[in-house]
């Protein structure tokens, strides 16, 4: 791979995996209302769903790339519906609920991440354009995939910190703030359905 490769790769992942995504804005959300101890199965199965994807679109671009398309544009619509329920969800809750009966799972998680068809198309972009023309070998493309998930992991863990810092703002502005991630929530669903 060329350095002007590897810049450019490196722009596109950052710029992907650190921006306002599903991911992402569940993991703020989750942090800043239960903070890490109670939300660190969710951030969990977020890193583990995107694994996941990572190896299903390896396996499909590599694979069975005839399929894949028509497996996205069913995933993006109920990618879309979860999203949208996610968003009401989160608009409509409150710092003040009964957080013993509710907590984040790992199963929440992965699920977000596999219907999250922004990482199917980042993830499918990143396999055609940069690892499979410059992988020699599987376990290169394997060393590429883990890279991917690693920069994945750490843009999600940096949004939960975020969460984490601003619980107390959350507390006092709870209603405004839930309602601005409700909106990038459903735009995020509504990008993801109408592109």
């Amino acid at each position: 791979m060329t350095v002007t490769t590897l810049i450019s790769l490196l722009l596109y992942m950052i710029t992907c995996s650190f921006t306002p995504g599903p991911g992402n804005i569940l993991a703020l959300n989750t942090t800043s209302q239960y903070g890490w101890k109670e939300s660190k199965r969710l951030i969990l199965g977020i890193c583990l769903g995107y694994a996941f994807v990572q190896t299903i679109c390896t396996t499909a671009i590599c694979c069975l790339t005839y399929r894949f398309e028509s497996v996205l544009s069913v995933l993006k619509y109920v990618g879309g519906v979860y999203m949208i329920w996610l968003a009401i969800h989160m608009v409509r809750s409150t710092p003040f609920e009964d957080l013993k009966n509710k907590k984040p799972t790992l199963k929440e998680g992965m699920l977000l991440q596999l219907v999250n068809v922004k990482i199917y198309f980042y993830i499918s972009t990143l396999l055609s354009v940069y690892f499979i023309p410059n992988s020699k070998t599987p376990s290169d493309l394997m060393l590429y995939g883990i890279f991917a998930v690693g920069v994945g992991s750490v843009a999600c863990l940096a949004w939960a910190f975020l969460g984490m810092r601003l619980q107390t703002v959350y507390r006092r502005h709870f209603k405004l703030i839930n309602a601005v991630l409700g909106v990038f929530l459903a735009y995020c669903a509504f990008s993801i359905v109408k592109g």
